[in-house]
């Protein structure tokens, strides 16, 4: 048991058995597309892109987007021995809408 503070100041226990199989992340039901404008982003209008921001002060720009199976489910057709890979036409893409938004 760790007494640390989390949320709650509730202790929680961790398992003692290293191979013992308990998913600590939430389900992939539980994860819901958030709004990018809702929380101070930039809408990048694509559908690789999630989030565009202007850093502060500089002339930087940052681009963020959350690719998963759950998301894009045509990534399992791009596996390499199991691995699902982003086809290098996805960071072409990437690379060349950053681009145009800038």
């Amino acid at each position: 048991t760790i007494n640390w503070p989390i949320p709650h100041n509730r202790p929680i226990n961790l398992p003692t058995y290293p191979f013992q199989h308990q998913r600590y992340w939430p389900a992939l039901a539980a994860i819901r597309p958030v709004d990018a404008v809702s929380i101070g982003l930039g809408a990048a209008g694509h559908p690789l892109l999630g989030a565009a921001v202007e850093l502060a002060g500089t002339d930087t720009h940052l681009f963020t987007s959350l690719l998963s199976l759950h998301s894009h489910p045509w990534l399992a057709d791009h596996a390499v021995a199991g691995t699902v890979l982003l086809p290098g036409t996805g960071f072409l893409e990437l690379a060349l809408q950053a681009g145009h938004h800038v």
